[in-house]
This record gives structure tokens, C-alpha cells and sequence, in this order.
């Protein structure tokens, strides 16, 4: 349905709604009550009938964006996010995230890199919210040193969204340096941390194929496995990768996660495979 139409039947049918409510009095108990009963309400009314202009008004302030988002139009949706985040400086979480979304979308990982110096220069609060995303570009290239930089800032931040795959990504940016110790370390903390099913598994893989000479390490990754093979089928199992694609970082982890996967339910014939060097 398109954005137009939503918002023309959303508005009928407050007002419809709202009409039929206000005006249920008069044609129920006649024009005499029907004044006392706006005497006593008529505040309400005037607070819903301001709540939904406010509402209006917002729509319409972004009626662009939200058609440029229906055509799926990116070149046009950036356009409008970049000149209320960088000319206006309008820093609202809102129009960050769709920002770098867009960028993510359209492949434009310089764009993020400049976006998430914007964002430490003019609200560096917003870091913390936002450290995965603007990871993203340091996973993409070829320099684990400055992946394990920018990581590595976020893994005592307690608050920081996403915690356990910024310690994923950190112990992925310390393998790929040969620096085995540090990220066992990492590894083992989110393990600590019950992360969500996938990650889990990402986890254990890495630990699995990078680390495998420590025994406690392997007890720890045979326990792991034995409890997820018993909490998932191989069907169960597909639903739950699939449900997590909405994470960004779980799509551009998808050949990694089908071999996580391929170890977790080997098919006839499969061997285990060797830890992942890279993304790419």
C-alpha cells in the first residue's frame, strides 16, 4: 500500500473515530446532556485534535523522505539525510541511523567512515549507540590493525548497543593478526555473556577452528555445540539465521555463518572446515 494512501486512511479514520465518540452523547441522549457532556471534555478534544496536527505536521515535514523511501530512491533519501545531518546538524538517532542504512544499502563505506567522524565531533554520545554500523567498513577492508582499534575502544563500554558482536568483531580483528591469546579471551567473554543464537554459534566456530589446542577451550566449544544441536533442528536452525537477517552484520557474515552452520549440521560426507581469514 502506498505511503500516500496510509496516510489519507490513517487520518480518516481518527477523525472518524474521534467523531463518532464526541458525538455519541447527542444522538444517544439529545442536545441537553450533549452541552454538559462538552463542558466537562472539551479539554480532550482540543488535546487529541493538537496531538494529531502534530502528527500531521510531521509527516509532512518528511513526506519526501518517506516517498524517496517507498521508491526505494537511495541516491534522493541520502541526499535529504545528509543535508539535515551535515548542513543542519540535526543529530537526531532517527536520521543517523537511516543515514548510514542508506550508506550500508548503496555500498558507500567511505561515507560511513566521514559520517562517524561527524557523529564523534559533534555527538560523541551517539557513538556508543551506533559502533557496529560504523564498524562495518573496517570488517570490509584488508587492515584488521584499525578494525582492532576502532573495536577494541567499545569493550569496556558497558552501555554500548551491541556489545557481544563488537567483542566478536574485536576477537575476529586479533585472528586475523595471529594474536590467539587476546582473542580467545574475547571469545570466551561473550560465550560468558549468552549471546543470541547466531552469534553463539559464530563464536564457537572461531574458537573451534583458530584455538583448538587449548582442551578446555574444546570442551567448551563440544558443550556449546551439543547444546545447540539440541535446541535446534537443522529446519529450526535455518528459521533462526533467517530470522536474524535482519542484523546487517549477519548478511555480510552469510559465508561464514553457512559454514558455522555446514559444522553445526554437517550433511553426509561434510568435514569441518578451517577458521575464516576473512569476510571477503
Amino acid at each position: 500500500m502506498k505511503f500516500k494512501t496510509v496516510y489519507v486512511l490513517f487520518n480518516a479514520v481518527i477523525l472518524l473515530s474521534f467523531a463518532f465518540i464526541f458525538f455519541l452523547p447527542l444522538l444517544m441522549l439529545g442536545p441537553d446532556y450533549f452541552s454538559v457532556f462538552v463542558s466537562r471534555n472539551w479539554i480532550a478534544g482540543v488535546l487529541f485534535l493538537g496531538t494529531l496536527l502534530i502528527v500531521n505536521l510531521y509527516f509532512l515535514r518528511n513526506w519526501k523522505l518517506f516517498q524517496s523511501l517507498e521508491r526505494e530512491d537511495w541516491p534522493a533519501v541520502i541526499q535529504l539525510l545528509e543535508q539535515r545531518v551535515f548542513v543542519r546538524r540535526r543529530l537526531a538517532r532517527n536520521n543517523v541511523k537511516m543515514l548510514v542504512n542508506a550508506y550500508l544499502i548503496t555500498s558507500k563505506l567511505d561515507e560511513i567512515l566521514k559520517l562517524s567522524a561527524f557523529v564523534e565531533e559533534n555527538r560523541p554520545g551517539l557513538m556508543t549507540r551506533f559502533a557496529l554500523p560504523f564498524g562495518i567498513p573496517y570488517l570490509l577492508r584488508d587492515d584488521p590493525a584499525a578494525a582492532e582499534r576502532f573495536f577494541g575502544r567499545f569493550q569496556e563500554v558497558k552501555g554500548a548497543a551491541d556489545r557481544n558482536w563488537l567483542a566478536w568483531n574485536y576477537a575476529f580483528a586479533l585472528l586475523q593478526q595471529k594474536q590467539v591469546d587476546a582473542a580467545r579471551a574475547a571469545l570466551i567473554e561473550v560465550l560468558d555473556r549468552r549471546p543470541e543464537p547466531v552469534l553463539q554459534l559464530l563464536t564457537l566456530y572461531m574458537l573451534d577452528s583458530a584455538v583448538r589446542e587449548d582442551e578446555q577451550v574444546a570442551e567448551r566449544v563440544r558443550a556449546g555445540r551439543a547444546e545447540l544441536t539440541r535446541r535446534y533442528s537443522p529446519e529450526a536452525w535455518r528459521r533462526t539465521v533467517d530470522s536474524g537477517s535482519r542484523n546487517m552484520e549477519v548478511v555480510l557474515l552469510s559465508p561464514i555463518v553457512r559454514d558455522a552452520s555446514a559444522w553445526l549440521f554437517p550433511g553426509p560426507g561434510a568435514g569441518e572446515r578451517q577458521g575464516p581469514e576473512s569476510v571477503h
